[in-house]
């Protein structure tokens, strides 16, 4: 009996033993993952994530799209540390298979700049992998756990060594804030519960909206206002994998809103649309903001307790009171009961800003709104009392205070001036059209028919704007033949479900087809 005794209790302390081990070590690599993730999320707006093996690599250096995007000065940056790092198998060995962050950064002088985050293996010490790394490289100690790297005769980059975590960027401030982990960082926790969720992709973008002001004031020449503002008071979160392409870079994931009093939660948890305001738009559309419900009477109740959540009930329910009292026209029997499922904003590559809605009935509606408005001639009409389109639409039109307005085919379409309207009715009715151009049907066939939410840039049409706000840096990488001009389309659309958004982001290339020689004129 007491042999049983005895050689259960040495099992029991065996198995105890072994567990206590497991978990330990386990408990440290996930340490040592959560502090590469806490330095590559450190203040970070765009973070990529892949996993270093040798097919994603193959993979990648088929992908010319991709290099035009990063430029050729981040392009250059990483071939070198693949050449010189991952190719080499005695410094691999310490790397192969874990998970590689590329975090994109503000830098100083209005620049942005890479920082490169990873862990060595767990089974291989960090001290192996320096000793490794010395004897091929040049390597000189700046501080504690701080080095510089020279790769060849013009580029050097900074490492830093924290524990079994590896940070790489050619900019030594990066490497500092790195160092400046979070131990409790919303971007970092919601990066480690999607990484949990999705598995054999081959690459992520996490987009981290609460950091964009800090990346937008080192791109945009002046302040965050206007269209972009929205950037400054948006709380969400955004996780995408990448598909494979030549012709185009797509990624598909969702987007979640963290913020309750965040505009675009009026989108939640509404059925995606079939939409068609935007085939109004003239070809020279430079940009739009286009969203859609499938029930305006059910949306404007969200809207109403939205604006008495931000406090704004008084200025809109005034607005209405006021039109009621000076013009006797009741505004709630015209919009709640005339407006259909979508709207939209847009600019023109002239930077003028217009705003449509989408109508059940335009005829009914420009007769129900003859005593509020003015003429302007006959197509032409203003609206006498202010804020009233804001007060049933919300944020968007807020800019619309007083603003002309024209109403065709069952879309009022207004702006701040009359001439914009005017120009606007002209490419309409000669038949100018975005819808019409072969890049936009390109890029739109490219993602879903339906949506709540969508973002659109034709990036040949927003030169002159792209020019007059970003700074001359990032213009010339937009406008240059090895960066972005050859890219005519971005979008970014969201449709929702439940409480999050399935998201596309696309960056399309439009490539004529080819006329075969049978065909081709002689």
């Amino acid at each position: 009996m007491k042999k049983i005794i005895i050689l259960t209790s040495a099992l029991f302390l065996g198995v105890a033993f072994m567990a206590y081990l497991y978990f330990s070590k386990l408990g440290t690599d996930n340490d040592a993952k959560d502090l590469a993730l806490q330095s590559a999320t450190n203040n970070a707006a765009l973070v990529f994530s892949f996993r270093n093996d040798k097919g994603f690599y193959d993979i990648m250096e088929g992908q010319q799209l991709i290099q035009k995007v990063l430029g050729n000065d981040k392009m250059n940056l990483l071939k070198r540390l693949k050449a010189d790092i991952i190719d080499d198998n005695g410094l691999n060995r310490y790397l192969k298979d874990q998970q590689v962050y590329i975090s994109v950064l503000p830098d100083s002088n209005k620049t942005l700049n890479f920082l490169i985050t990873l862990q060595v293996q767990p089974d291989n010490g960090i001290e192996k992998f320096y000793r490794e790394l010395k004897t091929k490289k040049a390597i000189t100690e700046n501080s504690k756990e701080l080095y510089t790297v020279k790769l060849n005769d013009s580029l050097s980059v900074y490492l830093g060594i924290h524990g079994q975590v590896l940070t790489v960027s050619t900019s030594l401030k990066l490497i500092n804030d790195a160092n400046v982990r979070l131990s409790e960082n919303p971007f970092t926790d919601y990066i480690k519960e999607n990484n949990q969720q999705i598995k054999n992709v081959l690459v992520h973008v996490y987009i981290n909206f609460n950091q964009t002001p800090l990346l937008l004031k080192n791109i945009i020449a002046g302040n965050i206002n206007g269209e972009i503002s929205i950037f400054n008071k948006q709380n969400s979160f955004a996780v995408l994998s990448y598909n494979f392409s030549k012709e185009k870079i797509l990624f598909s994931g969702n987007t979640e809103l963290k913020d309750q009093q965040n505009y675009l939660k009026l989108f939640e948890s509404t059925v995606p649309q079939n939409t068609s305001i935007q085939n109004i738009l003239p070809d020279n559309t430079a940009n739009y903001t286009l969203c859609a419900y499938d029930d305006y009477k059910k949306w404007l109740k969200k809207l109403n307790n939205w604006q008495e959540q931000m406090k704004l009930t008084d200025k809109t329910s005034g607005a209405i009171k006021k039109v009621k009292d000076e013009y006797r026209i009741d505004l709630n029997a015209i919009f709640p009961v005339y407006t259909k499922n979508q709207f939209i904003l847009f600019q023109l590559s002239t930077t003028e800003k217009l705003g449509a809605i989408s109508l059940s009935d335009g005829e009914k509606v420009k007769q129900l709104l003859l005593d509020v408005s003015a003429d302007y001639n006959e197509d032409i009409k203003l609206f006498k009392s202010s804020d009233i389109l804001y007060s049933y639409f919300g944020e968007p039109f807020k800019k619309f205070g007083k603003p002309y307005y024209t109403i065709v085919d069952n879309n009022l379409v207004m702006a701040n001036n009359a001439s914009t309207v005017q120009s606007f009715l002209n490419d309409y009715k000669n038949n100018r059209l975005l819808i019409q151009t072969p890049q936009y049907l390109d890029a739109v066939n490219q993602i879903s028919t339906t949506s709540n939410v969508s973002y659109y840039i034709n990036t040949k049409n927003s030169a002159d704007i792209f020019r007059n706000n970003i700074q001359l840096g990032f213009y010339k990488h937009l406008r240059a033949d090895s960066g972005l001009k050859s890219f005519d389309t971005f979008y970014y659309q969201m449709s929702a479900d439940r409480n999050k958004f399935i998201t596309n982001l696309l960056l399309n290339k439009y490539l004529k087809p080819e006329i075969p020689d049978s065909l081709s004129i002689r």
